[in-house]
């Protein structure tokens, strides 16, 4: 991904992904507002803070109010983290000294504010810090007795700090006060996290960069994660800013039949949308396309939203591919996502991943349907897709999508959401009844570059593969459900 060059020097945050969003990390010798409500993370971002510039072998602070000490040491073993080499204060004079480590707990209201910022500036003589971290200057606010005089402390920290190269970075609960605001406008960066209760599943939490003074950065939300081992940004997925590669030649399926239907193979670069009913096929002509790019020896990743890994392989199993062995030897990997627990930005960072990492080369996601329940609740799902499948595209990456449509028969099938205006490629199948037996049919209804057959065929799959049938001639009406064969017709159904 391809960043802006700056001169700005850059404090590396050590948050996974955060730095991609701050285009290197946070600008030395800023002041940074972190804001966000009890429970987004606020306190967990600012010990990864503090222990990467404790890597970096900087000196750093943390100045409390909000967490005792046994809850900072609580809160980073939980993710496996030791606080050695981190400075912690309180904003008043120490009381107390514990495992090496300098801190007293602030009582808000027994301190003068003179004393708080005394000791503070004690403090930041003393160690010299490159990194300080207040938590949370709601302490301050709740002693300053005006809001004018609440501004000239944040000034005064402010000016401090900036005179000894110190970034500050300042936690703060979310209010739309007017006290709020002015610490906004003395702000050089304000960083929001945010969380958002689903209706079902985990819920969702934001990390978004407001403002970032004479600096880019990634605008716009970005999904957030917190597991043991801290908390992760995955950065909204910006296709423009990949490079596009060369294109290699297109992918065929290895069937012949297939191949002559879609008018050769699927070009790089592309995406495949396969639409309709519940069993008609749409996972199998996918696979059979995964199971030709594996025997080319390119990596492929499958992503599993309505079934898990061992029943995709025992169903590809029953059909003949030994999707199996191609798993074993890492050239295609099932991967089975959970729409409840898993975002869209979630999704989009494992899909990058593979692809500039690992060097995959075919993505297929089955089902659009099971992506669809992970952005439910997500107004601008279609925008998602649509960056994923322009990132995708500038990769040359090969995409085949499934849609699951509602519905068995006829021309009433309804799908969740009309996605065929951003594929390149639709192959259509249907059910259609014939002589008391359930038939499928297969069609290629656009395809955006080159030429394709406009017949329809007929798709049947066993235990020795994947057969697809001369087209069909004769017939109306086949993809109703119910075909109309007209008796002057010399090609009947194979």
């Amino acid at each position: 991904m391809s960043v802006p060059i700056e001169k700005t020097p850059r404090f590396a945050t050590g948050v996974p992904g955060l730095d991609s969003v701050l285009h290197g990390g946070l600008p030395r010798g800023s002041l940074i507002l972190l804001e966000g409500p009890p429970g987004s993370g606020k306190t967990t971002v600012a010990l990864q803070l503090l222990i990467q510039a404790v890597r970096a072998g900087e000196s750093c602070l943390l100045a409390t109010s909000a967490e005792s000490p046994h809850q900072l040491r609580s809160i980073a073993a939980s993710h496996g983290w030791s606080l050695d080499g981190v400075n912690i204060t309180g904003l008043a004079e120490p009381s107390s000294a514990e495992e090496g480590l300098d801190y007293t707990i602030f009582p808000e209201a027994e301190v003068e504010i003179g004393e708080t910022f005394d000791h503070l500036f004690f403090e930041v003589e003393r160690l010299k810090p490159k990194l300080l971290v207040l938590d949370t200057i709601s302490s301050l606010r709740v002693l300053a007795p005006t809001a004018a005089f609440h501004r000239r402390q944040l000034k005064r920290i402010r000016d401090f700090m900036a005179a000894r190269d110190c970034t500050t970075v300042m936690l703060d609960e979310v209010s739309m006060t007017e006290k709020d605001l002015r610490s906004k406008t003395l702000s050089d960066g304000i960083i929001e996290l945010r969380q958002k209760q689903s209706s079902y599943g985990a819920d969702r939490r934001a990390l978004r960069v407001s403002k970032l003074r004479g600096c880019s950065y990634v605008s716009g939300s970005n999904d957030v994660t917190i597991a043991a081992g801290g908390l992760t940004v995955h950065p909204r997925l910006v296709a423009h800013s990949f490079s596009a590669v060369v294109a290699s030649p297109a992918l065929d399926s290895g069937n012949s039949e297939i191949d002559a239907l879609v008018g050769g193979g699927l070009p790089r670069g592309s995406n495949t949308l396969i639409m309709g009913p519940a069993g008609v096929g749409k996972s199998t002509l996918s696979a059979v396309y995964a199971m030709a790019a594996a025997k080319r020896g390119e990596k492929c990743a499958v992503l599993l939203f309505d079934e898990n890994e061992d029943s995709y392989i025992a169903r590809s199993e029953g059909l003949g591919f030994d999707i199996r062995a191609e798993v074993e030897a890492g050239r295609i990997e099932l991967r089975h996502l959970d729409p409840a627990e898993l975002s869209v930005g979630e999704i989009a960072d494992l899909v990058m991943d593979r692809v500039e990492k690992q060097g995959v080369k075919l993505v297929v996601i089955d089902t659009l349907n099971g992506y669809l329940q992970s952005a439910m609740e997500e107004p601008s799902v279609i925008l998602h897709i649509r960056e994923l499948l322009s990132f995708l595209s500038r990769r040359q990456i090969v995409t085949i999508m499934t849609l699951t449509q509602h519905g068995i028969f006829g021309t009433e099938l309804s799908s969740p959401m009309d996605f065929s205006f951003l594929a390149d490629n639709v192959f259509l199948l249907r059910f259609f009844e014939l002589d008391g037996a359930l038939h499928k049919a297969f069609s290629i209804v656009k395809k955006r570059s080159g030429q394709h057959e406009h017949t329809i065929r007929k798709l049947t799959m066993s235990a020795g593969g994947v057969d697809v049938s001369e087209p069909l001639t004769g017939f109306t009406s086949v993809l109703t459900g119910t075909p109309v064969y007209h008796p002057e017709s010399i090609v009947p159904i194979q």
